[in-house]
């Protein structure tokens, strides 16, 4: 073989060697990947699903009843109307009542409480449970990793209190984002050609990733995304904690 040919010929072994490197590595590293994006995003629903839940149950507390439409929700929470009882100095009181044990000062009725309406979002801030800005807020409805074209969906029923149905009903709540919503960009057309459609040659699609993840659920009898509370009964845990 002359030399021209041999340098020829380790060229094309040296890029043969180097494409296979980075086939193997991909068909490695993209299982993996998509594992580790499942819990990512898995990790960002449930904050904002948390954030929401936080805000229903104020709203309950405020107007004995959950919201199923997130705009109306923050414009209740908004409202004055969460009733509260405060501790205030009676007019009689003397200028050292605050000098003295409180126990000693409510039983000489220096001390009174008086009904109040406070606005639940103040409240929830005052007491540690939300450290978002109004303008957070209204951006927690969106589902990450969609570009603020997916909401996720909040919806509010209520159910019998009893098993046999009768007597008084409790109010329930339920906001969600399914598997399918949350992974669009996994299943579009985009993903279907060029380089990620060659790359799915050896990988397996994305596409059928997703449809094995909620074979996984289904086959649990759990719900094929995330979500936090339930229609159908009175509880408000997330199916992520």
């Amino acid at each position: 073989m002359s030399k021209t040919g041999s340098i020829i010929l380790k060229s094309v072994l040296g890029v043969l060697i180097v494409f296979l490197a980075v086939m193997i590595f991909l068909c490695v590293n993209r299982p993996q990947q998509r594992e580790a994006e499942y819990y990512t995003r898995r990790d960002a629903c449930g904050e904002r699903l948390k954030v929401i839940r936080t805000l229903e149950e104020a709203h309950k507390v405020a107007y004995g009843t959950y919201c199923g439409d997130y705009d109306t929700l923050l414009y209740n929470l908004h409202q004055p109307k969460q009733r509260v009882m405060k501790k205030e100095k009676a007019e009689n009181a003397p200028d050292s009542v605050y000098d003295m044990p409180e126990f000693e000062a409510i039983r000489r009725g220096w001390i009174v409480q008086k009904e109040a309406y406070v606005v639940p979002l103040d409240k929830l801030r005052e007491d540690g449970k939300l450290a978002l800005s109004d303008e957070q807020l209204a951006e927690i409805i969106y589902v990450p990793y969609t570009h603020k074209q997916t909401k996720f969906t909040v919806k509010a029923d209520s159910v019998a209190a009893s098993l046999s149905g009768a007597g008084d009903k409790l109010p329930t709540f339920e906001a969600y984002v399914t598997l399918d919503e949350l992974f669009a960009d996994y299943t579009n057309d985009d993903n279907k050609g060029g380089f990620h459609g060659f790359i799915e040659l050896f990988t397996g699609s994305d596409a059928q990733w997703l449809i094995n993840k909620k074979a996984e659920l289904k086959d649990m009898n759990r719900f094929q995304g995330w979500k936090v509370g339930d229609i159908s009964a009175p509880v408000t845990e997330g199916n992520f904690e």
